[in-house]
């Protein structure tokens, strides 16, 4: 009789793919007294490690975009601007634990033939010739793992670049390294059984968001510059909004979707969308003005074939905006940033802003909470059993209540139609204002949030599933226990609203950065992008 093989326990192989990628981090590059979990803000970790001279430490706090500028103009080299990265990088993992794979031999060898191509034609290869780029685990990249937290999943090795990562890379992109992403990928918390929980530098008993957790820790302590994720819910906005930094939903089928690997594969009742999360609102431009410009759709036949189009500065900006979905309050410092932004922004003649009710925002947010797990959750959970790890206290939530079941076919159809009536009777609303250009409310109902307690993505799924483009952007303000006292009075409307009210402690959220979000109507990304740069410029803030 043929033995049953003993499955290995998976404790011991997550050990195993944590000790492989610690590994990777040279030694003249650990920490000697690395900070005690007392110490919550790391930013000036990197300052104080005696690690990076002073001129990489400024190298690496510059946007994408005038790095590019530098290395085309030949003053600055690949290969020394991504040994930068690759030092805050392994810091950054020591005090967030941010990556999953670390490959930063690859990434200055890749970095050294760029050099010399340049040095040799005076010319760059491509728009993105020698800027370091990370990359969120479930994305391939060729020869290197693509766990996309699973235990079950190690050893996923990818046998050819993901179609996004390929157009990148023959653009001269550097890759040295890949970002944790949570359990199920269905988080806005970045945790999972095999690479543990990753921390916010701002406030390391926050949250970096999820599920691009990893990329937002690693881009917002400088560790990168700029990092390849995707948002099917809110997981390019949340994170970024956690951190403080950009990050932008478009609209599905613009950028290459291909080539990662997730759960559920195949499921297209709901649209998950690449991005990335950066510095500013021109390298979110330069990212989708040169993806776009490489016409994807002609080997990807997902892609609309839609180019990008510059958005002209026009004459008046209308923006209709809410400070609350109609369903969870956001916490007081939200609603202030928002007020304040409002304010500063009808000081510009440029802008006018109108109070907006938005329509029936718990009823889209159940609508596509139905659409994430028609199986029942089955994919997800089979992923977990074939290694015997636990499913954690937010993929549980996320998957297991009363919007997820197994579903017949005639009722996944009678969802999509759910979705469309949804859809169209949200335009029709809006239709009725129609000089308003944008939307402008909070990203989510707090701050970063406190770790396993970030329950409700209405602020953001909403507009996944009405798959309209939504930007998050930083405001310049933060949390402040002083500013933002708590109001004892207030009567909670439902079950969430009062779970995240009660979450609410002031002192526990000082210094958060607070973000908000724009939204503008379906294809119109490149107006969206535009009209974030001048409200910034309003607000003189990056």
């Amino acid at each position: 009789m043929a033995q049953t093989q003993e499955r290995r326990p998976w404790q011991d192989i997550a050990q195993e793919e944590q000790n492989k990628r610690d590994a990777a981090i040279p030694s003249e590059w650990r920490l000697q007294n690395p900070p005690g979990p007392e110490m919550r803000n790391v930013m000036r970790v990197p300052y104080e490690s005696g690690i990076m001279t002073a001129e990489e430490l400024a190298w690496t706090e510059k946007d994408a975009t005038e790095l590019l500028r530098l290395i085309s103009e030949g003053k600055l080299k690949s290969y020394d601007l991504t040994l930068a990265f690759c030092k805050r990088a392994a810091i950054a993992q020591q005090v967030l634990n941010c990556m999953t794979h670390i490959f930063f031999e690859d990434g200055l060898r890749q970095a050294k033939e760029l050099d010399e191509i340049y040095a040799h034609t005076g010319k760059v290869v491509g728009p993105w010739h020698g800027l370091p780029f990370s990359i969120k685990d479930h994305f391939d990249i060729k020869g290197k793992d693509t766990s996309s937290g699973y235990v079950a999943w190690v050893g996923t090795i990818a046998e050819k670049d993901a179609p996004i990562v390929k157009i990148l890379r023959d653009a001269g992109a550097v890759f040295y390294c890949k970002t944790n992403n949570p359990q199920t990928l269905m988080q806005l918390e970045t945790v999972s059984n095999l690479f543990g929980r990753t921390l916010n530098p701002h406030s390391r008993n926050l949250s970096p968001g999820g599920s691009s957790g990893g990329e937002a820790a690693l881009v917002a302590f400088h560790g990168s510059p700029i990092g390849l994720a995707a948002d099917g819910g809110g997981s390019i906005r949340a994170p970024a909004a956690n951190v403080g930094l950009h990050g932008m939903k478009a609209t599905s089928c613009r950028i290459p979707l291909a080539g990662s690997n997730f759960p559920m594969k195949g499921c297209e009742a709901f649209p998950e969308v690449v991005g990335v999360i950066c510095k500013t609102t021109r390298d979110t431009e330069y990212f989708m003005r040169n993806v776009l410009d490489t016409q994807p759709w002609r080997n990807q036949p997902d892609m609309v074939p839609l180019p990008w189009r510059d958005a002209p500065t026009p004459k008046k900006i209308t923006i209709g905006f809410f400070e609350d979905d109609g369903y969870v309050r956001p916490h007081p410092p939200i609603t202030a940033a928002l007020q304040a932004i409002v304010k500063k922004l009808r000081e510009n003649p440029l802008f006018e802003l109108r109070e907006w009710k938005p329509y029936q925002h718990s009823r889209g947010y159940d609508v596509i909470r139905k659409l994430y797990f028609q199986d029942g959750g089955a994919d997800n959970l089979e992923a977990m059993k074939a290694s015997g790890e636990p499913i954690l206290p937010l993929a549980a939530q996320s998957i297991i209540g009363p919007h997820t079941k197994l579903r017949t076919i005639s009722e996944s159809w009678a969802l999509n139609v759910e979705r469309e009536e949804y859809r169209t009777e949200y335009l029709q609303d809006w239709n009725q204002h129609p000089d308003i250009n944008f939307l402008l409310c909070p990203v989510g109902p707090c701050a970063a949030s406190r770790h396993d307690t970030a329950r409700y993505w209405g602020y953001t799924c909403v507009f996944n599933c009405l798959d309209y483009p939504a930007y998050s952007f930083p405001t310049g303000l933060k949390c402040s226990p002083e500013s933002h006292p708590q109001d004892e009075i207030y009567t909670p409307r439902n079950d969430m609203d009062a779970y995240n009210w009660a979450n609410y402690e002031p002192s526990e959220y000082m210094g958060a950065p607070i973000n908000l979000q724009l939204v503008g109507k379906k294809w119109n990304c490149e107006k969206v992008i535009r009209a974030v740069d001048l409200i910034q410029a309003c607000l003189g803030v990056e």
